[in-house]
């Protein structure tokens, strides 16, 4: 079965023109009328836009806290093939001499600083004659509390062996660096 349908051209008038173009016009009045009537509210209910820049100059005084870590050192020591032994004693503490304590917590270690150190030459380090552990030459970190008066006590032990010496005199300097940083408020 087949179906044939046929659709027929719409007829198209002069009074459908008109129509048409009517509506279009129309349709133009309808918007023109909105957006009128928008402005209209618009500049009569007080509602404004703009942009500002506004400059403020704000002053601010602060004190920065007061790091100290002070060394108390003794005089230094001669390691001779007559006396084979020395100590070193040092302090380290958070307070100075005008009685001024840190108002920071620091953190600190001490490095041993040698150039080519003999194998006749050992030293150890110790803090209070309990022996503190060195890691390539330094300690682990040590911490100084702020508000209360700290100080700590070190003894660098060295000796000379003569025995080990194959070189005959040694002409060495051995020193001590102490390096600190800031813990956060």
């Amino acid at each position: 079965m087949k179906f044939n349908f046929h659709i027929r051209p719409k007829k198209i008038g002069l009074k459908d023109i008109k129509k048409e173009k009517k509506e279009k016009h129309y349709t133009k009045q309808i918007i023109m009328f909105i957006m009128i009537i928008s402005i209209f509210i618009t500049f009569f209910s007080g509602v404004s836009f703009g942009k500002a820049i506004h400059n403020a100059n704000i002053k601010n005084s602060t004190e920065i806290a007061k790091p100290i870590l002070e060394v108390e050192k003794n005089s230094e020591i001669m390691i001779t093939e007559d006396n084979k032994r020395g100590e070193y004693q040092f302090i380290v503490k958070n307070y100075n001499n005008l009685e001024e304590i840190s108002e920071v917590d620091l953190k600190y270690y001490i490095e041993i600083l040698e150039d080519n150190l003999d194998k006749s030459i050992c030293y150890s380090l110790y803090k209070e004659n309990e022996e503190m552990k060195l890691n390539d030459n330094k300690t682990e970190e040590i911490k100084l509390n702020k508000d209360r008066k700290e100080e700590q006590i070190y003894t660098l032990k060295v000796e000379y062996d003569s025995t080990k010496n194959n070189i005959g005199d040694i002409m060495q300097d051995i020193q001590i660096k102490i390096h600190s940083e800031q813990l956060k408020i």
